[in-house]
């Protein structure tokens, strides 16, 4: 008896290891390409080059200018405007919204509305923004009411795009953080809101002290999420306005490119792309560690 299971035991593991060894094959390649763009990166980042002529070892260089870089500290601030306005709007209005309609009877016609400018990819998401907003666009309401100063392309004037842009970024990004804070809220347990319900805890107390706590978890999701997009926004911002006028709505992911594709200066980029990466590791593994702090576990 005992040997018949472990011939089972030894077929399951054979079994088990096939499995896993179909998988081998695109777990190397993936990890093979990932890993290498990792490392060259790095390595470009301390090195000058165009595409063309041979590699130069040029140390810091590249970090030292884009330090004195002005366009780099515009894409810097531009980048920070993009993640606190983010992080804003992503976290207060979904939720604001997931309250709202949960308990609808109306819920999946208002979850399908809300959700399909998300399903728009960004780039036509932005195509039809700047569409809508060029001269020819809603700016001709403002002249027919006589506000003909207002009768202009709005994406051409500095920081004003940046901000009609953000709008569009959540346009598209409120539906996905409303349907997971929904799943959020529908999966708190009833006990602790029924035994709050009991102690006489009024609306506001029961959303600030039991239903805000318990929906945690969820909002952390939401908060990294938003904040890995809105560092590495790039295509709706290529499409509604190239990082113009003269580089003033920049961000950092669209200076990596610029400097890379545009500019030829791989160096200069592969140093924007590593300032990048190293910001979000770091807020990524801060905020995880103290959630899994908060959770008496550790990173």
């Amino acid at each position: 008896m005992d040997k018949l299971i472990e011939n089972k035991r030894t077929k399951k593991g054979r079994s088990t290891l096939k499995n896993y060894l179909y998988l081998l094959p695109a777990v190397l390649l993936t990890g093979l390409f990932f890993i290498t763009s990792i490392f060259y990166t790095i390595y470009l980042s301390f090195n000058s080059w165009d595409g063309f002529s041979p590699i130069k070892f040029v140390g810091l260089d590249n970090y030292i200018y884009l330090f004195h870089d002005a366009n780099f500290k515009i894409s810097v601030m531009n980048t920070l405007i993009w993640v606190v306005c983010s992080l804003l709007i992503s976290l207060v209005i979904p939720l604001f919204f997931a309250i709202l309609i949960s308990r609808s009877s109306w819920l999946t016609g208002f979850k399908n509305i809300f959700y399909f400018p998300t399903a728009l990819s960004a780039t036509v998401g932005g195509m039809i923004i700047a569409s809508m907003i060029s001269t020819y666009g809603l700016p001709q309401i403002f002249g027919l009411l006589g506000m003909d100063n207002l009768v202009c392309d709005w994406l051409a004037i500095p920081y004003v795009n940046t901000f009609i842009m953000i709008g569009m970024g959540m346009w598209q990004g409120i539906g996905l953080n409303m349907i997971l804070f929904i799943s959020g809220l529908n999966h708190i347990p009833a006990s602790p809101i029924e035994a709050a319900s009991i102690e006489g805890a009024g609306t506001f107390s029961m959303y600030t002290k039991v239903i805000f706590p318990l929906l945690k978890p969820t909002t952390i999701v939401v908060f990294l999420m938003s904040l890995v997009n809105s560092f590495k926004i790039f295509d709706s911002i290529w499409v509604m306005t190239k990082g113009g006028p003269y580089r003033s709505s920049e961000t950092l992911a669209l200076t990596m490119y610029e400097e890379s594709f545009i500019r030829n200066q791989f160096g200069v980029g592969s140093a924007v792309a590593v300032v990048l990466s190293v910001v979000i590791l770091f807020l990524a593994y801060f905020n995880l560690k103290n959630t899994f702090s908060d959770n008496n576990l550790t990173v």
